[in-house]
């Protein structure tokens, strides 16, 4: 705009009841018109009251839930809460694939119904500021709690901001870190993980090959999958085995790559390419312990709604996540937090500059794009243009529902628990099921065709990978488990593998766990009959 500015052409729209929903704004009143003002569907606060409304609708229905302590292990009491939360009657496939997406739970669907129907009758920008409050304000505030930060006296969007999905939230590290000057590319080194997400493996590839960067300025911490041990000369390299029998074994691989050059870390939380879940606090202790000023990035694409986070103890820099996964909240709406602690944020140069949710710019908050500034905290990575104000306010319900304000007995430890329990459902399942196939299976030998750590629990939760048969092409099984038996799960390749992969959580039963396992061994059996068609999907997540 050229002779108002944005700021001031909203503040003369929104009008002083809307104008206190915007923090950091300053009230600027329109000129009074004699003409009376025409009749519009809701007046400034009504959406705000609708969305209130539904959630004590919402959290009157979890009442009736108040006797169910959840204990991992009672599948009856999380049956009533699976029945409850989402429309099992409604899906035509059963998806055992939280690592990639889930199905949304009803007070999700229910609230994103809710605004998209606000929208519909009202785009005003009173409305929007109402919807902004509700996502940036209250909605931010739950994920905090949720979190583990409740204690910080930190604003929560200085803490998180809302982006579309993990992969942006990966891509604002790797790709801000040279810009801000954090990074010397030619002197400094990162230290990534060969089985992270591509968001963050890959990405620092490309931005090694495109930015010029220099030949040591990426390190790798590798797997050696299908392991159960390490060579001393492996370890020394940075190798651990995909099936490590302590965590001393990562540790010690881990710190071979680190040194007084080392910048970042970025390592995934849980892998969800050989289902390996780091020990992370630990890992914090000891890289702060060679170097306090290394910046120690979680991906937590598949933590997020798995384990109890508790950032504030774990004390990680950076995470990213996606609600579409574990949580079971709305499609397209990330997670970005960054520790206030350690100015996290002001180590990384954002890519996109826009306005937030409440059509402010940086500008309006005090930081002119002519001097080159911008929030120096996780504010920074929000001002992404218009977002879907829809799935931005259901984030709030996904953040209720976790910390137990919806449900009494949800609590994200039982959560994390519920998950454990399934994947122990699982390598069950595979113990099972997969000596039908693979005749030298034995527990003892599992890491031989099982990705995932069979050997120590607690360095698992319930993301699965395993082999198919030789010959047998993992992506038609994957189909024919879909089209014969209508359970939705995924095909990977990972390093020159061929793999299937389950990962079951709060949308799935104990049952599911089982089936979907004996579906997998049926569809390999009869295509090793030649019953069922072989070598014919050529689709995969690689």
């Amino acid at each position: 705009m050229n002779a108002v500015s944005r700021r001031k052409f909203i503040g003369v729209a929104l009008g002083a009841g809307s104008m206190a929903l915007l923090p950091g704004m300053a009230f600027a009143a329109a000129t009074e018109k004699k003409t009376a003002p025409k009749k519009t569907s809701l007046a400034t606060g009504q959406a705000m009251a609708r969305i209130k409304a539904l959630i004590d609708e919402l959290r009157a229905e979890g009442r009736a839930f108040a006797a169910d302590a959840l204990a991992s292990d009672n599948n009856a009491q999380w049956d009533r809460l699976l029945d409850h939360y989402f429309d099992r009657k409604g899906f035509t496939s059963i998806s055992v694939n939280a690592a990639n997406l889930c199905p949304s739970m009803k007070p999700v669907n229910r609230m994103a119904a809710l605004v998209r129907d606000l929208l519909e009758a009202d785009i005003s920008f009173p409305m929007r500021g109402e919807l902004a409050q509700a996502s940036l304000g209250y909605g931010l505030s739950a994920v905090k709690d949720w979190f583990g930060l409740g204690g910080s006296d930190a604003k929560a969007d200085f803490l998180l901001a809302l982006t579309a999905n993990s992969t942006m939230g990966n891509n604002f590290v790797n790709n801000g870190l040279v810009s801000s000057g954090f990074l010397d590319p030619q002197k400094d080194n990162v230290v990534v993980w060969d089985v992270n997400h591509p968001t963050n493996y890959d990405a620092w590839m490309y931005r090694k090959a495109t930015q010029g960067w220099g030949a040591d300025s990426i390190r790798i911490l590798k797997t050696k999958m299908f392991a159960s041990s390490v060579t001393e000369e492996e370890r020394k390299a940075g190798t651990i085995p995909s099936d490590p029998q302590s965590e001393d074994e990562i540790i010690a691989a881990l710190l071979a790559l680190v040194d007084e050059r080392t910048k970042l870390v970025a390592l995934s939380w849980q892998s969800n390419e050989c289902g390996m879940v780091l020990p992370m606090q630990r890992i914090v202790s000891e890289l702060r312990a060679v170097n306090k000023n290394i910046h120690i990035h979680a991906d937590s694409a598949q933590t997020f709604g798995v384990l109890d986070l508790k950032l504030g103890q774990v004390d990680v820099d950076s995470i990213a996540g996606s609600f579409h996964k574990w949580p079971c909240g709305p499609k397209m709406v990330g997670i970005l937090y960054m520790n206030n602690k350690n100015g996290a944020a002001e180590r990384f140069t954002p890519s996109i500059w826009g306005y937030d949710e409440y059509i402010n710019t940086p500008a309006d908050y005090g930081f002119a794009a002519s001097t080159g500034t911008i929030d120096p905290n996780a504010k920074r990575f929000s001002y992404l243009g218009q977002q879907n104000d829809a799935t931005l306010v259901a984030t709030w319900m996904a953040a209720l529902f976790h910390t137990g304000q919806l449900h009494p007995g949800v609590t994200p430890a039982k959560i994390e628990a519920r998950i454990h329990y399934l994947g122990g459902q699982v390598k069950n399942a595979l113990f099972t099921h997969l000596p039908k196939i693979f005749p030298d299976f034995t527990p003892k030998t599992a890491a031989k065709w099982i990705a995932t750590p069979t050997s120590n629990d607690r360095l698992r939760s319930s993301v699965y990978l395993f082999k198919t048969p030789d010959g047998i092409v993992a992506g038609d099984v994957m189909k024919h488990v879909y089209e014969q038996h209508r359970f939705a799960i995924a095909n990977l390749k990972v390093m020159g593998h061929d793999l299937l992969r389950v990962s079951p959580t709060i949308c799935n039963n104990a049952k599911d766990v089982d089936d979907v396992v004996a579906a997998v061994v049926d569809v390999v059996m009869a295509m090793k009959k030649k019953t069922l068609a072989n070598n014919t999907h050529t689709r995969s997540y690689a």
